[in-house]
C-alpha cells in the first residue's frame, strides 16, 4: 500500500489519518484578498439573524466596560474595541490576550451587528504566507453564504462588508484553520485588534443557546474537506483546503441550532501521537486556548459548559504500529472521568471513525480494536455509574476523498447527521 509523507509529520494512506464595492468581502489594497466558496459551512447555528435574548446564552469572553463608541474619522469609520461588551465570541478563544481576543482552533466565531453600511476588521496574522500556512476565514453577512477571506500577516486592516443599504446588519466571522497547521506552531493564530464601523451604532450580537462541544483530531479539524478526489495520494495538506467550519462537528452544530466550539488539533492522540509523534495528546492541551503558545491563558471550562460534548480521538492511536491499548483506554477513561468533572450535565459521546480500516496497519485489526477500546472506556464510565456517556461509531470512509484520505464534504456531512441524530435523541432536542 502506498504511504506519503508530508513535511515530515503527517504521513496518509488509505487506512491512516494525519491529525490534522458590494454586500462582500473586498480585495484590501494591502493585501487581504477575498473570494466565493464558502457555501455549506455554518453560521453557529442561527441561519444569520440573532437569537432572541431568551434564547441565548452568554458569550465566552464577556467583556464588560464602557458602550459609546468614538466620533467617526475623516473617512467615515469609527473605531470599536475588540473588547466591546456588544461583540459576541465563541469558542475556544483567549480572552485575556493583552492585545486582543487571540484565536487558535478551528471553528471559533465573532458575531457583531451594526446598524450601518460598512464593517472593517483589524487583525494580527501568525500566517507564514505559505500553502501551508496561509490563513483563511469565512465571512458571512445578514445570513448569507459565506466568502473567503485570505489574511496575512504584513496587512492588519480587511473589509468585510461595503456599500451595505442603511439600516440593521449582522457578520459573522469564521476562523477555518487549525492553531498549528502543518505542524508550524502558531501558524494559524490570529488576534482580533478591532473592528472599524461605518454607521452609526453597534448592536448587541447574540449567539444560541444550546452549546456543542468537538474534541477531536485532523476530520474534527476539516482537513481537506474543501477538495473532493478518487486520488488522494496526489493531493496534500494545504491550508486553503483545511475548513473547520466544514467539519462534521460544525455541521451537526448547525443541524441542531447550537453554538460551535472545537478543541481539535491535527496528529494528536488519547495515548499517543501520530506515529508516536512528539508534543502534547489532547488529554495534556485539553485546557490550552491556544495550543503550543505558552504566553497563552489557561482555559476556564466555566466559560462555555455544552450541553454535550463529543471525542472522536484515536485515530492517530491506531493507524501506525504500536498502540498500547491498555494504556489507549486508561487514558480515555480518565479522560471521561476528567470531562464529567468539568460539565456534570453534559452528555458525553465517545466516537471513533470513519479513517480507519482493518487493512491497515496489516495485521494490526486497527478499526475492530479501536471501537472495541472506545467502547471499553464508555463501558468502564457507566460501571462508575454515569451513564450518560455513550459510543458512535462512524462507518469506514469510501471515495471521494479530502486531501491525503481525510473525509470530504460528503463524508462530514454524513457523519453530522448520524451526530445529530444520535444528540438529539440524548438531548431531547427537536
Amino acid at each position: 500500500m502506498k504511504l506519503t509523507c508530508i513535511l515530515g509529520l503527517f504521513c496518509s494512506s488509505l487506512a491512516l489519518v494525519a491529525c490534522g464595492g458590494s454586500n462582500s468581502i473586498g480585495d484590501d489594497a494591502s493585501g487581504g484578498t477575498s473570494s466565493s466558496g464558502g457555501g455549506g459551512a455554518v453560521d453557529g447555528g442561527s441561519g444569520g439573524s440573532a437569537p432572541s435574548e431568551s434564547e441565548a446564552s452568554e458569550d465566552v469572553c464577556g467583556f464588560e466596560g464602557a458602550t459609546t463608541l468614538a466620533e467617526a474619522g475623516a473617512d467615515g469609520f469609527r473605531e470599536v474595541p475588540a473588547q466591546h461588551p456588544a461583540i459576541w465570541y465563541a469558542g475556544r478563544i483567549d480572552c485575556a490576550n493583552a492585545d486582543g481576543p487571540a484565536l487558535g482552533f478551528p471553528g471559533s466565531s465573532i458575531r457583531v451587528r451594526f446598524d450601518g453600511t460598512g464593517l472593517q476588521l483589524r487583525l494580527k496574522d501568525f500566517g507564514l504566507g505559505t500553502p501551508t500556512a496561509t490563513n483563511f476565514y469565512d465571512v458571512s453577512i445578514d445570513g448569507a453564504a459565506p466568502t473567503v477571506l485570505a489574511v496575512s500577516a504584513a496587512t492588519e486592516n480587511y473589509p468585510l462588508a461595503t456599500d451595505l443599504a442603511p439600516g440593521e446588519h449582522e457578520v459573522i466571522l469564521g476562523k477555518r484553520v487549525e492553531s498549528s497547521p502543518g505542524g508550524a506552531a502558531n501558524a494559524g493564530k490570529g488576534v482580533i485588534l478591532g473592528f472599524r464601523l461605518q454607521g452609526e451604532a453597534l448592536l448587541q450580537a447574540r449567539g444560541p443557546k444550546r452549546r456543542l462541544e468537538f474534541v477531536g483530531d485532523s476530520i474534527t479539524c476539516g482537513y481537506g474537506v474543501e477538495l473532493s478526489t478518487t486520488d488522494p495520494d496526489s493531493f496534500h495538506f494545504t491550508t486553503a483546503n483545511e475548513n473547520g467550519r466544514k467539519s462534521y462537528g460544525a455541521l451537526t452544530a448547525g443541524l441542531l441550532s447550537a453554538e460551535y466550539s472545537a478543541v481539535a488539533y491535527s496528529g494528536k492522540g488519547m495515548s499517543r501521537n501520530y506515529a508516536g509523534g512528539a508534543g502534547e495528546t489532547v488529554p495534556e492541551f485539553y485546557l490550552d486556548t491556544i495550543p503550543d503558545d505558552p504566553t497563552s491563558s489557561a482555559w476556564d471550562p466555566s466559560r462555555y459548559v455544552p450541553d454535550a460534548v463529543v471525542i472522536n480521538v484515536g485515530t492517530n492511536d491506531f493507524s501506525t504500529a504500536g498502540v498500547d491499548r491498555v494504556l489507549y483506554v486508561e487514558k480515555y477513561t480518565t479522560f471521561l472521568e476528567t470531562l464529567r468533572g468539568y460539565y456534570p450535565d453534559a452528555a458525553i459521546v465517545c466516537a471513533i471513525g470513519p479513517m480507519l480500516s482493518d487493512y491497515y496497519p496489516v495485521g494490526a485489526k486497527a478499526w475492530t480494536n479501536a471501537q472495541a477500546d472506545v467502547q471499553a472506556a464508555v463501558d468502564a464510565r457507566v460501571a462508575d455509574g454515569d451513564a450518560n456517556v455513550h459510543f458512535l461509531a462512524f462507518a469506514p470512509q469510501s471515495s471521494p476523498y479530502g486531501e491525503d484520505w481525510h473525509p470530504s464534504a460528503a463524508t462530514q456531512q454524513t457523519m453530522a447527521e448520524q451526530a445529530a441524530t444520535l444528540l438529539r435523541e440524548k438531548l431531547g432536542w427537536d
